[in-house]
């Protein structure tokens, strides 16, 4: 039995990566058309005439944030002058005064005050400094800790089997990063290099996670099919909807870029639902393709039937909050757009048909119902496997 679903899992992988390889190159020549146009633009912004490093604020030589003034919010403009000193770079140790420039009217404006650390975008000549602007506060440490505590206990409390977590999480990253984004940017279908880096991510996750054995490889199955299903069904009632990939700021504002002018948007919000229905997917078929092998080997003389009825029954416990786990954390990132349509009484009919609402709706219900269908296929696969594996 160790043969055969060792070669399923070869099977698998050999298949998509055929289908991977074959289409790829295809839909790597779309964008050759413009090559020239988008090797001029991509060598214009790789030649960039600025530097960026980190300074600490040593003191607050004028501020006048603090006065009360009798004047408009719009009019209303103040300044700081800042002593720096450059933490970063060839200019390291260097100290300057610039001017932090607040206008009132901005949401988000920032106050400084002695001790903080700011990123500087500034232009040399020469070897020396000489404009300089005010990026951002630096977060970098605050990331780096929350990242670190999270390690921490991951480990902590996984053990060997947060360790392994941990690796999976490090490799499917890197996958996503060094192999699904630089392979869209080449122009390759995004939904072929979605299943391309999905379906692999699955299988080495499951792999580490749970080892070599049976119950991972109908797992593997049970995942593999539910994030296709998710991909079809955003692909179809995306089309249906005549979504554009282009309902955020980030996705518009690449689409300004002129060497990134012909990328597939719509491809690529297809595979944002691929590659985000993962997680929950693998989930529910890890859960239950260990709960079915367990019932299994309790009860040697279960019948499929009854081992089907528990295995829908232990999914049915767990659809739901898999589901509102998926559809809540959708929702979460559209919560500032949804009270903005709340503060200007926007009426349901226009919400509804908003491009940005109808994608995350669709990515919402393409991704649970990708969810909700891993069950049956993974307690019907799991009951056949386990119970042949018997005889």
């Amino acid at each position: 039995m160790k043969k055969h679903y060792s070669f399923g899992i070869t099977l698998i992988v050999l298949t998509f990566t055929l289908l991977f390889c074959l289409y790829s190159k295809i839909y790597a020549d779309e964008l050759s058309s413009d090559k020239d146009i988008r090797e001029h633009y991509s060598k214009a912004m790789e030649d960039t005439d600025y530097i960026i490093f980190k300074a600490k604020v040593l003191e607050i030589e004028y501020d006048d944030t603090a006065e009360k003034r009798n004047v408009s919010l719009e009019a209303d403009i103040r300044y700081q002058h800042l002593k720096i000193e450059i933490l970063d770079g060839s200019h390291k140790g260097e100290t300057m005064t610039i001017r932090h420039t607040i206008e009132r009217i901005m949401p988000g404006y920032y106050i400084f005050k002695a001790g903080d650390k700011l990123l500087i975008r500034a232009t040399e000549d020469n070897g020396k400094i000489e404009t300089v602007k005010i990026q951002e506060k630096v977060r970098d440490t605050q990331v780096y800790l929350i990242v670190g505590l999270f390690v921490t206990l991951l480990l902590i409390i996984g053990g060997i089997k947060g360790l392994k977590t941990l690796v999976s999480l490090v490799i499917a990253v890197a996958m996503i990063f060094f192999g699904y984004i630089p392979l869209i940017i080449k122009g390759v279908s995004p939904i072929l290099a979605s299943l391309g880096i999905s379906i692999p991510v699955v299988i080495i996750t499951l792999i580490i996670i749970s080892g070599k054995n049976i119950k991972t490889f109908v797992a593997i199955i049970g995942t593999s099919l539910g994030v296709i299903i998710s991909g079809i069904l955003a692909f179809i009632f995306g089309n249906f909807a005549h979504l554009t990939g282009l309902a955020d700021d980030s996705s518009i504002s690449l689409a300004y870029i002129p060497q990134f002018r012909n990328l597939d948007y719509k491809g690529i919000l297809f595979g944002t639902i691929l590659i985000g229905a993962i997680g929950a997917i693998m989930d529910v078929a890890i859960s239950i393709a260990s709960a079915l092998y367990e019932i299994n080997d309790l009860d040697k003389n279960i019948s499929k039937k009854n081992m089907i009825i528990s295995g829908m029954n232990i999914g049915k416990d767990m659809m739901g909050s898999m589901s509102n786990t998926l559809i809540l954390a959708y929702v979460g990132t559209t919560l500032h757009l949804i009270i903005l349509f709340i503060v200007y009484r926007i009426r349901f009919t226009e919400i509804i048909n908003l491009d940005s609402i109808a994608t995350e709706i669709i990515r919402a219900m393409a991704g649970s119902i990708g969810l909700i269908i891993t069950i049956p296929v993974t307690v019907v696969i799991g009951t056949a496997i386990y119970k042949k594996k018997k005889a």
